[in-house]
């Protein structure tokens, strides 16, 4: 993982990037995700491990719908980008690395 001035990894970066509504959401952003929290269940990241089972189910009922969103989707991820943004969001629930995208975006809001 690679640090930037910004103290973000690249995956944060990444992760605040297409989380940000004005972003042009692409096929390639999603599977990204996708893959990333695949990863993440694939090592039982320690983040994911402490949630409650009823937490668990909704991340992979999230990433569930992202993945038929984008199946369903064909070329045009863009039609969908709000819902399938959500998805991701709340798929990614709980990960180190989403909250570092977030944090400093609601610390700018105080």
């Amino acid at each position: 993982m690679s640090f930037h001035p910004t103290g973000l990894t690249s995956s944060s970066i990444r992760i605040r990037r297409i989380l940000d509504p004005s972003y042009p959401l692409c096929r390639e952003d999603v599977i990204w995700v996708l893959h990333f929290v695949q990863k993440k269940v694939a090592l039982k990241d320690p983040a994911l491990l402490d949630l409650s089972k009823p937490r668990l189910l909704q991340n992979f009922n999230s990433y569930s719908e992202a993945a038929l969103l984008l199946l369903g989707s064909g070329n045009h991820v863009h039609t969908k980008s709000d819902d399938i943004r959500t998805c991701l969001l709340e798929a990614m629930h709980g990960l180190a690395e989403l909250q570092e995208a977030i944090s400093p975006s609601q610390a700018s809001t105080d």
